[in-house]
């Protein structure tokens, strides 16, 4: 339809297709693909997350060369089965398979279980140490099927930290965990060598965070000759990352099928890059002839990643992904004796993760991935290397027990393009480094409406939450809900993202609340100086860590943004050093600096000691189960801008954690948002929405 065609009508209040309950049911996402070698044809398994099933993770799995369906199983049918784990609060890697075997951890109980699929009548027996207060995750499970390597958080001890060490579980009997690695802050990512014989992990200590420094560890698994159970490691060896070198993050290590150890650092150039050890001289060697400024990986706040599998018949040959400056990622396979990539052809995607190698019955190799596009969402993939052919082997949204999810009409889709823009380094001002920040640029889209005569779209910057994670270009139901309706929307990578290197990364160090908020206010002024978007209707939103970004936006830079939504976002950065987990509970000395020597700067970043400065309307979102960001952080600064006379919404969801995944509390959440956004910015939504309360409102 022309633009002469469409009904011109006010931004924000367009009928959209893309309802709040369509958002929902697309938000069920399929991730944590593992696939079972031990057969053939493999066996490819993956977590369906449900929304309309209280947010529950369901294990399916189904053949890889099977395109009918006919042999899909959904292996935890009943709603008490969630394969989730809470260690590190964000979890990841709760299960693993082999042979037809299942290891997994249970949400509700955070016990873990096993299930032999070739029985499955017999359903998930638990084993392991019966105590709640214990987490598991990053399986591994034996070749002989005996027993699991895994992580173990212990919350055991009363005060202080959990305690993280690296443990097998037998499967069978009354045999005893053993703790196999307990010397450092944490461990992560054991991976078995083809025969069960070596394992390799790696660690690291506070204050880092992965993405900062860690160590790769290599050993002999010693084995008792009667029981075939673990007793502990031999010629444990420190292969990368040592203390006294040069700081690296060392992430996904991998044995290929001939034993050699593959794994991805920054320790050239800041960009993770492939890597291996000569199997002869134990050395180790770059995969590539020269280090590329493009990222292989991306930081590993949950277990399980996967951005590369080592594949047969290209010596030491691997299928991986990375993105370079323009941030689109390619798919390739490394020839390591030649040190080259030879790039695949793809259909258009823009996201490619949870990379696994399978088999098909005639015996052909075939990676299975994830992958998505701007104008299609994230759905399972085959890709068969030898043909160098691309098949969908779950549509987008599918599983054994939901219809697949419909993207909108295209007409509807907004198609985003990666934009530049100036920003400074810090100290700000006449004084301040000139630099670049990158973002996506989403215009508003319809297939029926269109601007009035003489008016811009509103803006809505969105804060990604980590810090350390990135926007992506890929299709998200979030964003085309506003964009559909008239909004245009800047998704940035502010300084701290990740996906540009160490250099960009550590931009934000110690500058948090300072890099991430200038970047932000940045692109929103950016692009309304390009005669995009209204000035005078720029809004800002953020979840966590995105979060304190839009509260900081709104107390530090308040002549920028005219409204405001945190979703379960930090607002005292003293309380969330105090009372945050494990995993993140030295990462404020990075971001800001030593807790309690600089416990006046921690204050003076923090959005809810700075309400003077505010008189933004904002509205927040909230989980009362959130171990992350505790609820504590949006009531403090709700009272505070109630105490100050600016219109503040409050909503809380019970039953949620650190974001949300309930169909009901994801739906309500969206309406209040556009209802709040509406009487701010002056537009009426088309929307049915049950009004949200609005202290202050009088002074709208």
């Amino acid at each position: 339809m022309s633009t002469e065609q469409k009904q011109a009508a006010a931004y924000g209040s367009w009928k959209s297709p893309l309802t709040a309950a369509a958002v929902a049911a697309a938000s069920g996402s399929v991730g944590s693909v593992v696939v079972d070698q031990a057969t053939q044809p493999s066996r490819v398994y993956w977590l369906e997350s449900r929304p309309s099933e209280g947010g529950r993770r369901a294990l399916v799995s189904k053949l890889v060369d099977d395109y009918s369906d006919a042999s899909l199983v959904e292996h935890t049918p009943d709603a008490k089965w969630n394969v989730r784990t809470a260690v590190h609060e964000y979890g990841g890697g709760a299960y693993a398979v082999h042979d037809g075997v299942v290891v997994f951890a249970n949400w509700s109980d955070q016990g873990v279980y096993v299930l032999d699929t070739r029985r499955p009548h017999d359903g998930p027996r638990r084993i392991g140490m019966q105590d709640d207060r214990l987490r598991y995750a990053a399986f591994a499970l034996h070749p002989s099927c005996r027993f699991a390597v895994c992580v173990r958080e212990d919350h055991r001890a009363a005060g202080g930290e959990p305690h993280n060490a690296l443990v097998a579980v037998p499967l069978a009997g009354a045999g005893a965990e053993v703790e196999l690695f307990a010397q450092t802050d944490f461990v992560s990512s054991p991976v078995l060598s083809s025969l069960g014989d070596e394992i390799a992990f790696y660690t690291w200590n506070h204050p880092d965070m992965n993405w900062d420094a860690t160590t790769l560890h290599r050993a002999r698994l010693l084995l008792d000759a009667a029981t075939g159970l673990p007793t502990g490691l031999g010629d444990l060896a420190v292969v990368a990352g040592a203390a006294g070198q040069a700081r690296e993050s060392i992430y996904q290590p991998r044995f290929d099928a001939d034993g050699v150890l593959h794994f991805l650092s920054d320790r050239a150039d800041g960009f993770w890059n492939p890597y291996f050890v000569d199997p002869d001289t134990r050395a180790v060697e770059p995969a590539l002839a020269q280090p590329m400024a493009a990222e292989f990986a991306a930081p590993e706040w949950s277990f399980g990643e996967s951005t590369f599998q080592p594949v047969p018949g290209r010596r030491f040959g691997m299928a991986v992904a990375y993105a370079g400056a323009d941030a689109v990622p390619t798919l390739g396979i490394l020839n390591v004796a030649t040190h080259q990539i030879e790039e695949l052809p793809t259909p258009g995607w823009s996201v490619l993760d949870n990379f696994q190698l399978a088999t098909t019955r005639s015996g052909e190799p075939v990676l299975v991935l994830v992958a998505g596009g701007p104008a299609e969402p994230s759905a399972l993939f085959t890709y068969y290397i030898n043909g160098m052919t691309a098949a969908r082997l779950l549509p987008p949204g599918s599983s054994s027990s939901a219809a697949p999810v419909q993207t909108a009409d295209a007409a509807f889709i907004s198609v985003p393009r990666s934009i530049s823009f100036p920003t400074q380094l810090p100290p700000f001002g006449d004084k301040g480094e000139p630099a670049e920040a990158y973002a996506y640029f989403y215009p508003p889209t319809s297939r029926d409406y269109c601007g009035r005569a003489g008016e811009l779209p509103p803006l809505l910057v969105l804060s990604h939450g980590g810090p350390t994670s990135a926007a992506h270009s890929v299709y998200q139901p979030k964003i085309q809900f506003w964009t559909s309706r008239g909004f245009a929307v800047a998704d940035v990578n502010y300084g701290g993202s990740t996906g540009y290197g160490r250099a960009y990364r550590e931009r934000l160090y110690p500058h948090f609340g300072i890099v991430d908020v200038h970047d932000c206010c940045a692109a929103a002024l950016f692009l309304a100086d390009s005669g995009l978007v209204d000035r005078r209707r720029l809004a800002i939103m953020g979840g966590s860590a995105g979060g304190f970004t839009t509260l900081a936006c709104l107390a530090f830079r308040p002549e920028v943004f005219a409204v405001g939504a945190s979703l379960y976002g930090i607002s005292d950065l003293e309380v969330l050093a105090k009372e945050t987990h494990k995993f993140e509970a030295q990462y404020p000395v990075h971001l800001v600096g030593a807790y309690p020597q600089e416990r006046a700067e921690y204050i003076r970043r923090s959005p809810l000691h700075s309400v003077d400065s505010l008189a933004c309307p904002a509205i927040f979102l909230q989980g009362l189960e959130d171990k992350v960001v505790p609820p504590n952080q949006a009531a403090l600064m709700v009272a505070a801008l109630k105490a100050k006379g600016i219109p503040v919404a409050h909503i809380e969801f019970a039953g949620e954690q650190h974001g949300f995944r309930q169909a009901k509390n994801i739906i309500r959440a969206l309406g209040a948002q556009l209802y709040f956004f509406g009487r701010i910015l002056h537009f009426t939504p088309a929307d049915p929405i049950e009004p949200v309360p609005i202290d202050n409102d009088g002074s709208l």
